[in-house]
């Protein structure tokens, strides 16, 4: 049975127009942005990806479908425990951010 899966795309900075992130379930989990005629996708979650979570497509669509495609796959070959290992160390990692920028 095919997975069916809800992506959000919203600019990554008010002021730019060609760069987008994409969020699974809250999670910013790549992003697609203009790169000469075409669009370039990747997905950028912390843990090992394969050589296929990113790639190049005609138009912005494409580069959301396409992500799209490999984030179903990546999730259809990754446990639960993995994926919330990954969501836990994205928390940690804006924790740190955070906590760095108000030594300031």
């Amino acid at each position: 049975m095919k997975q069916t899966i809800s992506l959000n795309a919203k600019l990554r900075w008010p002021d730019v127009k060609d760069h987008y992130v994409v969020i699974y379930e809250g999670h910013v989990i790549g992003n697609v942005h203009r790169s000469g005629d075409s669009w370039s996708w990747s997905i950028s979650v912390p843990m090992a990806l394969p050589d296929w979570s990113a790639g190049n497509a005609p138009t912005l669509h494409d580069g959301i479908k396409l992500l799209g495609g490999a984030w179903t796959k990546i999730l259809n070959a990754t446990s639960p425990e993995r994926l919330q290992r990954a969501w836990d160390l994205e928390r940690a990692a804006e924790a740190r951010s955070t906590d760095s920028g108000s030594d300031k």
